[in-house]
């Protein structure tokens, strides 16, 4: 409740310098976005984003908006919404809040399956998906209905020369799993002849909260047993490549391979095993086609 009243507070009253939008020699590696501009683009092509969960479905990707707006000091970008303080010209601070992603396995039609903004194939160098042995399996079908949640937080951006570093707390302020998680990001891009790449890896933590809310299971949906989940480390790997055609149109392709390690464990028994829920150990996400910029 403090923590939710704190961020509510802050969110109202909060007071700093504007938002960087500037092209500088320390945010090489990420777009320039023009201040008090809507910026609108539309992906249109082929791919998908894989759902690891028994009976569940994965997500097309064909149609993919990229939508933001950065005002002096508030900013919408791809279904975050936030307020930015400067600390100093290569490092920001954003109070941020979006939809908690983990609803969008359950429903195919979940709003937090809008926007889909980082991606890695089935054909990289992961390999084959991995297939996970475990004592039962649930459909989603069978499996009781999973919240969709609102969470809020922090977000630190740190641009360095060729690098850009962002530490993401995210906490439950809808209290619909009454958790919270952190993600550690980092970027490079560079230029080449045949187009502009962008490459990308990232740790999450989630804890037991978040993770036995989604990929827990009850006595009911576990046949009478109860299958608690444990707090999860995710490491996720992206590449990004485009190509401009014209001034608005570019060719584009994006790639995301993300590891789940959603382990659960039965009270009084010993050992451990991946949630029944789940019949792969990763998520994984492609897209080829074209971009055309609208704003």
């Amino acid at each position: 409740m403090m923590l939710r009243a704190l961020y509510l507070i802050i969110l109202v009253l909060g007071v700093s310098t504007p938002v960087q939008a500037d092209c500088t020699a320390a945010n090489e590696t990420e777009p320039c976005i023009a201040s008090e501009q809507w910026q609108f683009s539309l992906a249109m092509g082929a791919g998908y984003r894989s759902n690891p969960l028994h009976g569940g479905h994965n997500i097309p990707l064909w149609l993919m908006p990229d939508l933001s707006y950065y005002g002096e000091h508030w900013f919408f970008d791809n279904a975050t919404f936030g307020y930015s303080w400067e600390l100093r010209p290569d490092l920001q601070l954003s109070l941020v809040s979006r939809f908690n992603e983990e609803q969008g396995y359950f429903r195919r039609r979940s709003p937090v399956n809008l926007f889909e903004s980082q991606f890695i194939s089935d054909m990289g160098v992961a390999g084959p998906v991995q297939k996970v042995a475990t004592k039962q399996e649930l459909s989603i079908s069978q499996a009781d209905k999973r919240p969709l949640a609102l969470d809020g937080g922090l977000q630190l951006n740190w641009f360095l020369p060729g690098l850009h570093l962002k530490l993401n707390w995210w906490h439950d302020i809808s209290q619909q799993y009454d958790g919270q998680h952190l993600r550690m990001a980092a970027s490079t891009g560079w230029h080449s002849r045949i187009g502009e790449w962008q490459l990308g890896a990232a740790l999450a933590w989630k804890d037991q909260h978040l993770m036995h809310t989604y990929y827990g299971l009850n006595a009911q949906e576990g046949d009478g047993l109860e299958y608690r989940a444990e707090a999860s480390w995710q490491p996720e790997i992206s590449l990004q490549w485009q190509y401009p055609l014209t001034e608005r149109w570019q060719l584009l392709s994006l790639w995301r391979y993300r590891w789940l390690n959603a382990d659960v464990a039965i009270p009084a028994e010993p050992g451990r095993m991946q949630s029944p829920l789940l019949q792969e150990s990763a998520v994984k996400s492609w897209f080829v086609g074209f971009s055309y910029r609208f704003l």
